[in-house]
């Protein structure tokens, strides 16, 4: 570790226990003027309070420096996205410190104070000296596990505010690829194509043609802005989608549909199914002879599977999986899930995870 790193962490070291020591300094007065019947009992100064503060000096540095440390433990291992995972940290700084509160006050009680030349007291003085030390230490120790559980919730705050600022940038820049990648050009200059071809052959299914664009291109407004969509929704997307390909390939493309979520409220990222779908399309080889075959059905209520028969093209640019990368970074952003994604020698299969509402 570089010198003035290590200089660093020992000034932060030394003020922070500079600062505990001033805050035991402060309780023992704060006991010292309570427990004073009149100002003269303050101003006296018996070896006995000498043995006070410096036990409420050690023993508050030593459970302080317990529940940090344990805090900070705990912090590592529960989560505390919500105030719940808190409760927890503090239940259990509760039954840690109680040992040590117990175990210091019957020390310094029974054994460290009876050595002093202090003013010899009967044992039922002693047990009520006990419980009150340990009523006074306990109620120290709330007060340290407040001020720590504090600190923590409000670092948990901040870190939380920038985990969500770093989320929008990240979904906003997604979104916008997400964005550009199905409004490709080339998918529109074929569609124009096919279209031109209908128009002079069959006008009404052109009409329909350009009814199904127009809603493709709709939806895609709508919704890019959008985390979510209802797979209902979503569904609607992808037909339009499936009946411009299907103009424009006619029987080279067979899409074979098995979703069954009848009853079920089912959320997943716009455009998702349509990205795998066009993956598959532009990836593969296939005719009117030898047909590509799409699966798409659920399992359950918890994945969307598109799947298809892998048959690389010839003449093939290398894909760069930008697509899939950012529907991937979509889904863990806005719903802490990634696509599962099966590449195999003959077989190329996405499962896209499921939301429920």
């Amino acid at each position: 570790m570089p010198w003035h790193q290590t200089t660093n962490r020992y000034v932060c070291g030394m003020k922070k226990y500079a600062y505990r020591i001033v805050i035991s300094i402060l309780v023992f007065f704060f006991f010292r003027i309570n427990e004073a019947h009149q100002l003269d009992d303050f101003f006296t100064w018996p070896m006995e309070s000498t043995l006070y503060l410096i036990y409420t000096i050690a023993v508050l540095l030593m459970i302080w420096e317990v529940l940090s440390r344990a805090i900070d433990y705990w912090k590592k291992r529960t989560s505390i996205s919500h105030t719940r995972g808190l409760y927890k940290i503090s239940a259990k700084a509760t039954l840690l410190v109680l040992p040590f509160v117990f175990f210091f006050s019957y020390l310094f009680i029974f054994h460290i104070k009876p050595t002093c030349n202090c003013e010899p007291a009967r044992l039922i003085d002693l047990n009520s000296q006990f419980w009150m030390l340990v009523a006074q230490g306990f109620v120290i120790s709330l007060l340290i596990q407040a001020y720590e559980i504090i600190r923590l919730y409000i670092e948990m705050s901040i870190q939380n505010a920038r985990e969500k600022e770093l989320i929008q940038k990240e979904l906003i820049s997604a979104r916008f690829e997400g964005l550009k990648n199905q409004v490709n050009p080339h998918f529109l200059f074929n569609s124009f194509s096919v279209l031109t071809s209908l128009v002079e052959t069959n006008p009404e299914v052109a009409v329909q043609f350009i009814a199904k664009l127009s809603d493709m291109y709709r939806y895609i407004l709508e919704n890019d802005e959008k985390d979510v969509v209802s797979v209902k929704e979503e569904l609607a997307f992808l037909d339009d989608y499936l009946f411009l390909i299907k103009m424009r390939h006619q029987d080279a493309i067979r899409i074979d549909k098995k979703i069954d979520l009848t009853g079920l409220d089912i959320l997943l990222p716009p455009m998702s199914l349509q990205l795998l779908v066009e993956n598959a399309v532009k990836h593969n080889a296939f005719s009117k002879d030898e047909p590509l075959t799409i699966l798409i059905q659920n399992e359950g209520d918890r994945f969307i599977v598109v799947e298809n028969a892998k048959r690389p093209k010839s003449e093939l640019t290398k894909s760069t999986g930008i697509g899939l990368k950012n529907l991937s970074k979509r889904l863990a952003l806005s719903v802490k899930k990634g696509l599962e994604i099966v590449d195999e020698p003959q077989l190329f299969r996405v499962k896209v995870p499921l939301i429920s509402r």
